[in-house]
């Protein structure tokens, strides 16, 4: 009897971490998708929501297109005036970090550091 309780509790061991495996694997897929699509994809879903749950007319859909397209023309001219700001500030904190370092350390700094570039939402634009 005792054994065959020890199977169970690992027949469902082995099935939570699979299971456990299956949610970590969509949730780094979902990510992935999610970096792919440009800001454009997303402004599209935005506006497809709101005509959807707001049931606008062709006019108010038109309308509303335009003053978002507006908005995402402005959105990336403020982002394009800020960016360099913001790459000057992080290049400058990488330096005094790296300064921290030992040369093994500063080696593997500098492959780490343009993977958090990838991550950033300036970049994407």
């Amino acid at each position: 009897m005792n054994s065959q309780f020890g199977m169970w509790v690992k027949i469902w061991g082995v099935l939570l971490v699979v299971f456990a495996l299956g949610c970590v694997t969509g949730a780094a897929i979902n990510g992935i998708y999610r970096g792919q699509t440009g800001p454009s994809d997303q402004g599209e879903a935005y506006f497809e929501s709101l005509e959807k749950e707001l049931g606008l007319s062709d006019e108010q859909a038109v309308r509303m297109r335009a003053i978002l397209d507006e908005t995402r023309t402005q959105y990336k001219s403020i982002c394009a005036e800020v960016r360099p700001r913001y790459y000057n500030l992080r290049e400058g904190a990488r330096v005094r970090m790296r300064e921290l370092l030992s040369p093994e350390q500063a080696e593997r700094f500098d492959r780490l550091a343009p993977q958090e570039d990838c991550n950033c939402p300036a970049q994407k634009n």
